[in-house]
């Protein structure tokens, strides 16, 4: 008996078969060939005089590619295997392979790296100081370049500061990696960016539920971090300084008049704790017009999270320690004993 396959089966029969051998060699073209395009993205360092087939196993170990063989075949194609410089190459995931191999061979590095460190309370003449002491731009530049108003349309919270003021209180302290050819105005993304990440959302609607602004905390934030030196101690000052806050009495924070001032290491003399500034506390009442460093998280989380007590004053004693008060004839009396 003869099987008559019909001209439409057939035709459907045949394409199904032409298919899947599509699929097989496609399959074992893939498997031998690879990829075109970078599986990931990263940073390849090229050492001085490696040859290019070193180059290309180190992009197959490091996971930036599958198979050497796109590589080797377009390094002979562009006849680039004997013209590849070294340094760091910044790769994106997705770049051509001959686009890669293109920039081996120009040379088309990332630009050098640097690494700086802002301490936490560093104001914002001390960044801009550091800053500059790793090559970038001056002090002046970093100073210029941070108002608000420059990074506005990029980053909400900044509305929450008065125009008029600078970006001193919302530059976050952290070390940083940046590159050689950086402007100042890139840092300060960094700076706020961070901020923006660690003042959560969380966080600013707990200070929201307290009846605090945005800048409120960041200016108690600035104040704490430069009036107490240990961190089991910054709930409870901030606690004090809150309810002389809301007492309507001066806070009395000696670190805001050494801001007025500029004066960080030396002792304040009487003359100094009568300087009129908006900035002294101890002469007028509530917060200071702006903050007086950039604190970091441990003393944001305490300006929104103050500490109860029964504690109305305190000190900074020579070693460090913060000697609490609840009276001020008890504060006068630990004044004398411990700041003699």
């Amino acid at each position: 008996m003869i099987t008559v396959v019909r001209p439409g089966r057939f035709v459907i029969f045949l394409v199904a078969v032409l298919a899947l051998s599509a699929l097989l060699i496609y399959g074992s073209f893939r498997l031998v060939w690879g990829t075109a395009a970078l599986q990931r993205s990263g940073e390849i360092v090229v050492a001085a005089a490696s040859p290019a087939s070193s180059v290309w196993r180190q992009l197959v170990e490091q996971g930036f590619t599958s198979r050497s063989v796109p590589w080797r075949y377009y390094a002979w194609r562009l006849n680039a295997a004997h013209d590849i410089k070294a340094g760091t190459y910044q790769l994106t995931q997705g770049e051509p392979v001959p686009t890669v191999v293109k920039r081996f061979v120009t040379g088309d590095t990332a630009p050098d790296e640097l690494t700086i460190t802002y301490p936490e309370g560093f104001t914002l003449r001390q960044m801009a100081a550091r800053t500059a002491a790793r090559g970038i731009g001056t002090p002046d530049d970093f100073i210029q370049a941070a108002i608000p108003s420059l990074y506005a349309n990029e980053l909400t919270f900044l509305s929450e500061i008065p125009p008029s003021r600078d970006l001193e209180g919302y530059l976050f302290p952290d070390t940083y990696r940046v590159f050689a050819d950086d402007t100042p105005s890139d840092v300060i993304r960094r700076l706020l960016a961070t901020f923006n990440e660690k003042f959560s959302a969380d966080l600013f609607r707990e200070a929201k539920s307290q009846g605090r602004t945005f800048d409120q905390i960041v200016i108690m934030a600035s104040i704490i971090e430069r009036e107490v030196q240990s961190d089991e101690d910054l709930a409870l000052v901030s606690g004090i300084l809150w309810k002389r806050f809301d007492d309507g009495v001066g806070l009395d924070a000696d670190a805001t008049i050494r801001y007025a001032l500029d004066k960080w290491d030396q002792p304040l003399t009487q003359q100094d704790l009568e300087v009129d500034s908006p900035y002294n506390t101890r002469r007028y009442q509530g917060l200071p017009p702006g903050p007086i460093s950039n604190p970091g998280l441990r003393a944001i989380i305490a300006a929104v999270r103050p500490a109860q007590s029964d504690y109305y004053y305190y000190l900074s004693a020579p070693n460090g320690e913060t000697i609490f008060s609840r009276t001020l004839d008890e504060h006068n009396a630990n004044k004398a004993k411990h700041l003699r």
